[in-house]
């Protein structure tokens, strides 16, 4: 892989990974056409330089965590991932064809949807984060292992649409990227590595450091939008994108 198509595909992960439009089907969308070779291995790299941004972010409730472990939030991060768990092992050895973009289109879509639904049909707020909302959340978080379906964009709807205050639902589904990014990127390297799989430094240095430095512009940004703007944009912009998806694979693109 060519420096500049590390730098491009870090550039994407950075920026599509906290905003609702899924960093996974981004990238594969830019090795469809040409920006670098497909590699699992390498966009998972990258979402270890969007974790580094999201620590930083967060440092202060991630360092309470820390200190007092023995709370709530720590429980619903448990029980949020735990479905997620579930989910991305049943799609990893069941249905691995459709986490290569298989439904890439169709992803983009559901992304949409979910994100209109929560800001136009749903209204309910100020309730409290808990046990029941933090499963639901898991589980829409699982879903968003299929390309195309954006992880926080799922999350922070699944909150919104449970009535949970956008703040909250912001910072948790954030916090709760993080043993998921962990875990795959263990399994990943894993697998990797037995496979015999070579490890281009200069390439993955370029993109986990611009994945890095990007993803703390998203984050920050991200945190503000939801807390301060609807997220109609996002769906309009997905759908958008799920359309192109789909004329991309019609042209055979």
């Amino acid at each position: 892989m060519k420096i500049w198509q590390a730098f491009v595909l870090g550039l994407i992960q950075g920026l599509s990974e906290f905003l609702p439009v899924s960093s996974s089907g981004h990238l594969l969308l830019a090795e469809k056409i040409g920006v670098g070779e497909p590699s699992l291995f390498f966009n998972v790299l990258l979402h270890v330089g969007t974790l580094l941004a999201v620590v930083i972010v967060l440092r202060k409730p991630l360092f309470e965590l820390i200190r007092h472990p023995f709370q709530k939030k720590t429980l619903y991060l448990i029980i949020a991932s735990i479905p997620t768990a579930c989910i991305a092992l049943i799609f990893k050895f069941f249905a691995p064809s459709l986490l290569d973009g298989a439904m890439l289109a169709f992803g983009f879509m559901l992304t949409s949807v979910s994100l209109f639904v929560s800001e136009k049909i749903i209204k309910k707020r100020n309730l409290p984060l808990n046990c029941p909302r933090a499963l639901a959340t898991g589980f829409f978080q699982g879903i968003a292992v299929l390309p195309g379906v954006s992880r926080s964009g799922m999350t922070i709807s699944a909150m919104l649409a449970l009535g949970v205050e956008r703040d909250e639902a912001a910072e948790f589904s954030f916090l709760l990227s993080i043993p998921i990014i962990l875990a795959s990127a263990a399994w990943e390297t894993v697998e990797y590595v037995k496979v015999g799989g070579i490890i281009e430094a200069a390439p993955v240095a370029v993109g986990v450091i611009t994945a890095f430095v990007s993803g703390l512009i998203a984050v920050k940004a991200m945190l503000k939008i939801v807390k301060e703007r609807s997220l109609i944009g996002f769906s309009i912009y997905t759908f958008l994108i799920s359309l192109a998806t789909l004329a991309l694979a019609y042209f055979k693109i």
